[in-house]
């Protein structure tokens, strides 16, 4: 039977507004009223500070000012900024930018500040998201008991005001759980975010239960949009729900026949809602889809941590510990990492209503598919493997499933399902509200005792989930901000402490005062080299690391020494490493942390490199806070040569290149690769030294420079190393740092593995990169875990592939000396060794032995996460080796390719600036 498109009995019009209030108003004015309550002391100090631990709501509220600043100041798209990751830049669409919340939040920023407006909203997201689930449960609960006898019709009837209570307590459910206010706590106010979920579902099961609507799915789709455009996350959680639903649906279509809806009304609308939601992601799919085909799927690392992210079961009965009175229980217990979000409590009353459900509403066909939802996520939220107490069982859950999925297996967190978890559990508890309702009239006559028994199970829920007081982030700016002067051109701040962070590691200090640097940009409005992100292609962390000088900076500020030349050296470049960067002034605020074998870590290690290295003067002095303005910047020279020998050779080569080696041709891997040149405004040539690789030669190669819209004519390129020279107008280029970008025609592909063209190994430990990579004719081979991944690749036979963690494992070392020293090797054996993340502590002197014997000469035995790697031919007594406590590191046999193609090799490039 089709549920009816009504929510109560038919009224007059003259009751309208007072409907409206009923049905709108006063819903929202409690979960508005209470969204203030249950996040104090936020409201207290409302522009001044955000609830938060600092980790997250710094770049959270920056959200907020950077779309009003792209949009209104930039005229850009929000989606790609260089305000990060200068210069290369970062595209937007992997982060969690929020645009919509950033959007809908846009009159409050203008009026009353990011901070204000940024908490203003999160009431506007919590209240708003506790009036969906009224909405969607209010629904349900009327649409499954117009389903029974004429009898129950008619006493759905006189029962609309207990349904209306039901639902509106169902809605705080969902919104003010304990777990979404644990989200609010740390600062992570996308993931709170959820507020659009059920009004997708609404209209989802809409959709299906009066499939002659076409506004239905249009709306499914329209709202499926608007969350995704909140929280992306979470558009894959609706996904889920939809394929639960149709699925149940779908059971009940062949045991029910007399209940078959119309085959063609359900897959008209099951397009309509797939176009809807497309057509509303096409935006954010245009600037991420292309990255995705150019650099490859980055949107997991590894398992991603999911074990880690996991709910525990123990967890959904102890309260969180933001709790006032109860917050200690959770420390009594051995679950794990119960101070990360992970720890989702439902509370006694949630389960307990979840029993009253059942036993009221067993013989409910449609009740039913609400409790399997639930029983669903609930598994999911507990990741791969179940834990109980901290103790991982043998039982496997259903997350693995989402692990193999193409978009769902971009989140690692198997914690958030929670979301729809309470969602489903929160329409479960409105079916045992309404049956307790009843119980209640039957026995004590009158509309107050039944509001008094269903408001005292509401106020016992929010006790349970209570998380009071909120902890706090003073977003107020220092005032040392306030030197840096403004300027008409654009330059960069470099604010110490400064690191590169995506959802899988941090490169930089590990200090939340790096997260404040990023949002105390929104008060002076200037570039930064540091940046945040989501997900990112491993180049726009590494192209820093990398960097002459900035390493260094790098190192000390993360509690590391230089080699005692190391500033002699640096001072040789650093003002032009300075002057390509744009720094203008350099930041130093305080902080401190432990490094991992507990020794200190503050900004006191880089003040004496910074005051002996860097063309600076101190303009700020007050407590530990420092500011620099730098002077007698380098003014770019008239003409430039730059060859891959050039300590500054890292900083003009960007996307598209494969490994940079000095002194030896680089090779751009792709049809269109990126250089960062310094240029003028006025007439000038550009000169590639240049050749095809050898391998695969195209005789109508040719390569075109594009620089700012801009198109050079193509010129051939040939097998003979040439000068090609570029002649580029005036006014096409702008004074600084430009993007000129090379575009091949075609590019010459690599064999898969035969003949062995070029072996690549790189090495980073865990500051610096974390990675062990081996590349095979441009393919990666490596397992690229902790310890030493080793590939030996004979002649003709397959690659023999290993991973030793010799960080932790205390066997590791044995078998990785027991693996070089098995066989006899043919001539032409390549045997590549590369370490990644840690792979000193459990590194035993035989294994040292065992690579020495291959020609080695390092040893990382006592050298705490340090990069090495090294390439052996046997018979040709041929070696590559590098080692480095502070800096990744690479050797290639021949083209240092990273990638299965190769258009053309450039040994240099020169800038001649016209008369």
């Amino acid at each position: 039977m089709n549920a009816p498109d009504l929510v109560g009995p038919k009224s007059n019009p003259t009751k309208q507004p007072i409907l409206l209030a009923k049905d709108t108003l006063i819903p929202l004015a409690i979960y508005f009223l209470l969204a203030m309550v249950l996040t104090w002391p936020t409201i207290s100090h409302l522009a001044t500070y955000l609830p938060g631990d600092g980790g997250d709501d710094p770049a959270i509220a920056w959200n907020v000012w950077w779309v009003k600043y792209a949009l209104l100041n930039q005229g850009q798209s929000p989606f790609t900024t260089d305000f990060m990751f200068y210069p290369i830049g970062i595209n937007l669409a992997f982060y969690t930018l929020t645009v919509l919340n950033a959007v809908t939040a846009l009159p409050l920023t203008l009026n009353l500040g990011v901070v204000a407006a940024s908490n203003l909203h999160l009431f506007f997201s919590l209240a708003v998201g506790g009036y969906g689930s009224f909405l969607l449960t209010r629904y349900v609960l009327i649409s499954s008991l117009l389903g029974r006898s004429t009898a129950a019709q008619r006493r759905l009837s006189d029962s609309m005001t207990l349904i209306w209570l039901s639902a509106v307590i169902a809605g705080g459910f969902y919104t003010f759980a304990g777990s979404k206010l644990f989200y609010v706590a740390l600062g992570q106010f996308n993931i709170a975010s959820s507020h659009w979920i059920p009004f997708a579902v609404l209209y989802v099961l809409k959709s299906y239960h009066q499939p002659q609507r076409l506004k239905n799915p249009l709306l499914a789709g329209l709202f499926f949009t608007l969350q995704a455009w909140a929280e992306l996350t979470y558009a894959s959680f609706i996904l889920v729900f939809i394929g639960l639903f149709w699925l149940y649906e779908g059971i009940g279509y062949v045991v029910r026949p007399q209940t078959r809806p119309s085959l063609r009304l359900f897959l008209r609308n099951a397009v309509v809602m797939g176009l809807t939601f497309t057509l509303g992601l096409a935006p954010i799919l245009a600037y991420m889809l292309p990255d995705m085909l150019t650099e490859g799927d980055f949107l997991v690392e590894g398992s991603g941590f999911a074990d880690t992210f996991s709910a525990d079961l123990l967890g959904f009965l102890i309260p969180t510990m933001h709790h006032p009175f109860l917050g200690q229980l959770i420390t009594q217990s051995s679950i794990h990492n119960f101070d990360k979000g992970q720890h989702i409590y439902l509370g006694f009353v949630l389960l307990g209503l979840l029993m009253v459900a059942i036993v009221g509403y067993r013989r409910q066909s449609g009740f039913w598919f609400w409790v399997i939802a639930a029983v669903v996520f609930a598994l999911l939220s507990l990741g791969p493997a179940i834990t109980i107490n901290g103790h991982v069982t043998s039982l496997t859950g259903p997350f693995v499933i989402l692990q193999q999925l193409p978009f769902f297996k971009g989140n690692r967190y198997p914690s958030r399902y929670s979301v729809m978890l309470l969602l489903n559990l929160s329409v479960v508890a409105g079916f045992a509200l309404v049956w307790i309702g009843r119980r209640l009239a039957d026995k004590t006559p009158g509309k107050p005792a039944v509001a008094l028994g269903l408001l005292l199970i509401a106020g016992l829920f929010l006790f349970e989930h209570l998380s009071l007081p909120l902890p706090q982030s003073d977003m107020r700016p220092p005032p040392l901000y306030q030197v840096i002067e403004p300027q008409p051109e654009p330059f960069t701040v470099l604010d110490i402490p400064f690191a590169w962070r995506n959802g899988f590691r941090i490169t930089g200090a590990s200090t939340t005062q790096f997260m404040f640097g990023q949002f105390y940009q929104t008060e002076y409005q200037q570039r930064l080299i540091q940046g945040n992100t989501s997900r990112n292609p491993e180049f726009k962390f590494q192209y820093f690391t990398e960097a002459p000088v900035i390493n260094s900076l790098l190192a000390l500020e993360t509690g590391q020494s230089l080699p005692p030349d190391q500033f002699e050296r640096d001072q040789a470049i650093a003002a032009d490493v300075l002057n390509f960067f744009d720094i203008r002034y350099i930041v130093i605020r305080p902080y401190q942390y432990p490094r991992p074998d507990g020794s200190p870590v503050s900004q006191a290690g880089v003040i004496p490199y910074i005051e002996q290295v860097l063309p600076i003067e101190k303009i700020y002095d007050e407590g530990e806070s420092r500011v620099y303005r730098v002077i007698n910047a380098a003014a770019p020279a008239r003409n430039l040569r730059i060859e891959t020998g050039s300590p500054l050779a890292p900083l003009y080569f960007g996307e598209g290149w494969g490994r940079l080696t000095p002194n030896q041709p680089i090779a751009a891997q792709r049809p269109s690769v990126r250089l960062l040149l310094p240029l003028t405004p006025g007439d000038q040539q550009l000169t590639l030294r240049i050749r095809q690789p050898d391998f695969d030669p195209d005789p109508s190669r040719t390569v075109t420079l594009t620089l700012n819209g801009w198109r050079s004519e193509p010129q051939p390129i040939t097998l003979d190393w040439q000068d090609l020279t570029f002649a580029i107008p005036a006014d096409v280029a702008t004074a600084g740092l430009n993007d000129v970008w090379l575009e091949f025609n075609t590019v010459s592909t690599l064999p898969p593995d035969r003949p062995i063209l070029d072996v690549t190994a790189l090495s980073a430990g865990e500051e610096v990169g974390d990675f062990g990579h081996i590349y095979l004719n441009g393919k990666e081979i490596s397992p690229n875990r902790r310890g030493y991944n080793v590939a030996i690749i004979p002649p003709q036979a397959p690659p023999i592939i290993e991973n030793f963690d010799t960080h932790l494992d205390p066997s590791a070392s044995a078998r990785l000396a027991q693996l070089l020293q098995s066989g006899d090797w043919p001539a032409e054996t390549t045997i590549a060794v590369a370490a990644a993340d840690e792979a000193s502590a459990n590194l035993s002197e035989e294994a040292v032995l065992a690579l020495q014997a291959l020609g080695a000469q390092g040893n990382l035995r006592g050298c705490f996460r340090c990069s090495h790697v090294f390439i052996s031919q046997v018979g040709a007594n041929q070696t590559w080796e590098a080692v480095d406590a502070l800096h990744p590191v690479g050797v290639t046999t021949a083209l240092g390719l990273t990638e299965p193609g190769a258009a053309a090799l450039v040994e240099s490039i020169t800038i001649n600036i016209a008369d």
